[in-house]
């Protein structure tokens, strides 16, 4: 995985910060690991809070599976 000038701010891989304008698409972000805290959250954002409970109270079943921005924000998971 490359470091990123957004990594400077943000530990979180899919960030809002990130300078690679395409990053929604190719950032890949595994349920568990660390989320975006700048405001105002996008879909993305939430939908990765979401799965973190879930992942918490070890009801979600999919955690090896990697995610994009944009499918968090465009699928059904």
């Amino acid at each position: 995985m490359r470091k990123n000038s957004h990594y400077l701010n943000c530990e979180a891989p899919i960030c809002q910060n990130d300078p690679n304008p395409n990053f929604k698409k190719e950032v890949i972000w595994l349920p568990g690991e660390k989320v975006c805290r700048k405001f105002p959250y996008e879909k993305f954002q939430r939908k990765q809070l979401s799965i973190n409970i879930l992942v918490n109270k070890e009801r979600f079943k999919n955690t090896s599976r990697a995610y994009t921005a944009h499918r968090l924000e465009n699928s059904c998971i």
